[in-house]
């Protein structure tokens, strides 16, 4: 980390944030880049109804922090470190007209100085996975007294709504939303365009991919490879900070690569995996893809986001580990565009069954974007909600 950048955490706003004091604005927060760009549709109906209110971000990852700046437009900052002088200073500097935790970022002492500041503390698109809710269980009682704070949590499911009332959670503050993911999946495949020319080839794609996942597709892959050799495997590795390492593994494999940090247009006909060592651009990656698997769901991390590729009409694989992409899951599999895959046996068994019937892939991939657009409504539901408190 940057001089800079700790500097941030121990309290110094970016200097687009820190101007914003004094203007009310709203204070968006979300941990990394899922989470900052599921904001799009709620920044857009913000910006719409409440101009008068400017928006910032906060975030507590840096390439969260450059979502919100370059995919978002947001001045945006890293959340200073949740502790009382720090957390309680950037509130009282910067008073802000409502403060809006995106999904599972509960800082007390940031809550806490909201709360007396009288800045209402939203949650939205709130999610408390069980893995989630054990660990903050052991702290129970800090918890509770910052739920006891908040304004309004609308949680993505009834699930969710119930862990954060077994919290401590006021049940008459809490509600059930949806996801503003499924929001975002309603307009985020209109206009998308692919940046690299990946040629006519059947394409699938590895997203978000962990550590050992990327073994176990590409075991898939070889396993498909005879059969359909012109495939191309795209593999977007979900930490920047492993680009290096998964490049040098496939090479370790003998496999043909290309990368996009190399800046590649048009991928080789004679390359069999593009690695897509970017920030960013994954989405627009999806439209040309036949089927996908999304990572974090073969290791246990409990899943990335499940729905970005089927807003494209694209299906998906995805391993046992769902805890934090259920509700998506489930929809997925419900339009008949979700696989769950255990090894690389099912992996390459299910992406088969995709590849040899593509009308079926489409027609599947289809019904699930459709239910995605029938609940893109929750982003405006969630900005009304904002807008609410905002008048009080």
């Amino acid at each position: 980390m940057r001089a800079a950048d700790l500097l941030e955490r121990l309290g110094k706003l970016d200097p687009a944030v820190a101007q914003l004091a004094g203007r009310a604005p709203i204070w968006l927060h979300a941990a990394s880049v899922g989470e900052v760009l599921s904001m799009q549709p709620l920044v857009d109906c913000l910006r719409r109804e409440e101009p008068s209110h400017p928006l910032f971000a906060t975030t507590t990852s840096l390439t969260g922090r450059a979502a919100a700046r370059e995919r978002l437009g947001l001045p945006a900052t890293l959340l200073p470190l949740d502790l009382p002088p720090i957390a309680g200073a950037a509130v009282r500097r910067l008073a802000p007209a409502a403060l809006v935790i995106v999904e599972t970022e509960l800082w007390p002492s940031l809550i806490h100085g909201a709360a007396r500041a009288a800045v209402p503390v939203l949650i939205v698109s709130a999610r408390l996975s069980p893995k989630a809710m054990r660990s903050y269980t052991r702290f129970r009682f800090l918890f509770r007294d910052a739920l006891a704070r908040v304004a309004a949590i609308a949680a993505q499911t009834r699930e969710d709504a119930a862990r954060f009332v077994e919290l401590g959670a006021p049940a008459e503050r809490v509600m059930v939303l949806g996801s503003l993911k499924f929001a975002r999946r309603g307009s985020a495949a209109a206009g998308a365009t692919c940046p690299v020319d990946l040629g006519a080839r059947p394409l699938v794609i590895a997203a978000s991919t962990q550590p050992g996942e990327e073994e176990v597709v590409l075991d898939a892959c070889a396993r498909l490879w005879p059969s359909h050799p012109s495939m191309l495997l795209v593999l977007a590795p979900r930490r920047p900070e492993r680009f290096d390492e998964v490049a040098v593994f496939l090479q370790r494999r003998g496999v043909r690569l290309a990368r996009r940090s190399d800046g590649v247009e048009r991928v080789p006909t004679d390359a069999a995996v593009f690695l897509l060592d970017s920030v960013g651009e994954l989405a627009s990656f999806f439209a040309p893809a036949r089927v996908a698997f999304v990572g974090g769901t073969l290791a246990a991390i409990g899943g990335h986001n499940v729905l970005e590729p089927a807003a494209f009409g694209v299906p998906v694989t995805f391993g046992p580990y769902l805890d934090n992409v259920r509700e998506g899951a489930e929809l997925l599999r419900g339009a008949g565009a979700g696989d769950v895959v255990r090894n690389a046996a099912e992996l390459a068994q299910a992406w088969r069954a995709r590849l040899d019937d593509p009308t079926e892939a489409r027609e599947s991939g289809e019904r699930a974007r459709a239910e995605l657009l029938r609940r893109g409504r929750v982003g405006e539901e969630v900005a009304a909600l904002v807008r609410r408190h905002l008048e009080r």
